[in-house]
């Protein structure tokens, strides 16, 4: 037996007039935090095939925050640029993004194999997780992938949204800037996955990716979850 129920206007009317007033509430805020930019990075990319169109390519504007993690800054910076080591030259040009999660994010940086087992820092094989202070918080975060706790390497990942339950877990260190850089990335998000959830069906190419100090300034951005509260 099936139930209608019927709304008078008048009850209609107020129930309207109520959700609007509540639309206009602030229900929460997050917590803001100003992050110092000590240096930029242009990541270079490019997918062949992208679609119908031909290729995607285009650059990433990554700042850094390297008063607040600095250890790490200087990990993916000297990468970036080519850094020497004992077994030959670490860098990320001419290296592919191995990995994808569909709406959370790409992983690249594995200098060394290149499937993503590989991948190691400019200190030694791996260095500790300097802190994590800096949230994964926001579209556009750049953190460091381990494979548990103070396993860093070369390998970092790049979120599409905030990401917040991996905060703790991961180093961040920087941020994509720019709305041109910004929309690059969704284009990069639309990219499809294999069955695996893991696999990109297109080849993500890191062409190039200069590095550079720069005069010092300040982004606003989410706290990390150890900040983060509601108001």
């Amino acid at each position: 037996m099936k139930c209608l129920v019927f709304l008078t206007s008048s009850i209609l009317s107020t129930w309207l007039a109520v959700a609007a007033e509540k639309k206009e509430e602030v229900q929460w805020k997050s917590v803001k935090v100003n992050e110092t930019v000590t240096a930029e990075v242009m990541l270079d990319v490019l997918v062949k095939n992208y679609d119908k169109g031909g290729d995607l390519h285009g650059t990433l504007r990554i700042a850094l925050f390297g008063e607040t993690v600095p250890m790490t800054v200087l990990n993916f910076f000297s990468i970036c640029n080519g850094v020497k080591r004992p077994a030959g030259e670490l860098k990320f040009a001419n290296t592919y993004c191995h990995r994808m999660i569909k709406d959370m994010n790409f992983q690249c940086g594995d200098t060394t194999i290149g499937d993503g087992s590989g991948g190691i820092s400019m200190y030694g094989d791996t260095f500790n997780d300097e802190n994590f202070e800096v949230g994964i918080s926001e579209k556009g975060t750049v953190a460091m992938a381990n494979r548990g706790p103070n396993t860093n390497g070369s390998q970092f990942f790049i979120t599409f949204r905030s990401w917040q339950f991996l905060d703790n877990m991961h180093v961040g260190f920087g941020q994509v800037v720019g709305k041109e850089s910004l929309a690059f990335l969704d284009k990069l998000a639309e990219i499809e996955v294999e069955n695996d959830g893991l696999s990109p069906k297109k080849r993500i190419k890191l062409v190039d990716c200069q590095a550079k100090e720069v005069k010092k300034y300040k982004i606003q951005r989410r706290a990390s979850v150890n900040q983060d509260k509601f108001e």
